[in-house]
């Protein structure tokens, strides 16, 4: 009986792996990647940054590295965040044109509430900060290149951070 298991086992798994070197029962998704990845390769090619000098070039790497090690941000923090630093700017912006101390003072008093608890929002602080400074170095030609051989990585952190085939 075990022999017969056996065989059975052999043919089901020769069976699986026959079929899944055939076109017609590929998924979607692989297809997809596959597109993404050959297009993205034929873009390396046109851009030439398949050579080492490119290694040290890399854009979004180390960003995907803290991803691991950060704190939790969510949408709703990161838009609080900075909508209490757009709020201190404006309060000092007020503060500075006011000719009245009473307006002075409240002002003053608001923004230290608004500043203390600015604080318990540094990591969406920070978050912000590399966002920005990723937004300002992807206008160089050469870091554009650099990006581009990150895109994959980011991309498949990307997919798999959302859990949704795009």
């Amino acid at each position: 009986m075990d022999s017969w298991l056996n065989m059975m086992l052999m043919c089901g798994l020769l069976l699986i792996a026959s079929l899944q070197t055939t076109n017609s029962l590929r998924f979607r998704r692989s297809e997809k990647i596959n597109s993404l990845e050959t297009n993205i390769h034929h873009l390396q090619n046109y851009y030439k940054t398949h050579g080492t000098e490119w290694v040290a070039k890399s854009v979004f790497a180390s960003y995907l590295d803290k991803l691991n090690s950060m704190a939790s941000c969510t949408c709703q923090t990161l838009l609080l965040g900075r909508m209490l630093n757009i709020y201190e700017d404006m309060f000092k912006d007020m503060k500075e044109k006011s000719d009245t101390k009473d307006v002075q003072k409240s002002l003053e008093n608001v923004m230290s509430k608004v500043e203390k608890l600015r604080l318990n929002y540094s990591t969406e602080f920070e978050v912000w900060r590399q966002l920005q400074n990723m937004n300002r170095t992807v206008k160089n030609e050469t870091v554009q290149k650099g990006a581009l051989n990150d895109f994959l990585m980011v991309f498949k952190r990307a997919e798999k951070q959302h859990g949704k085939d795009p």
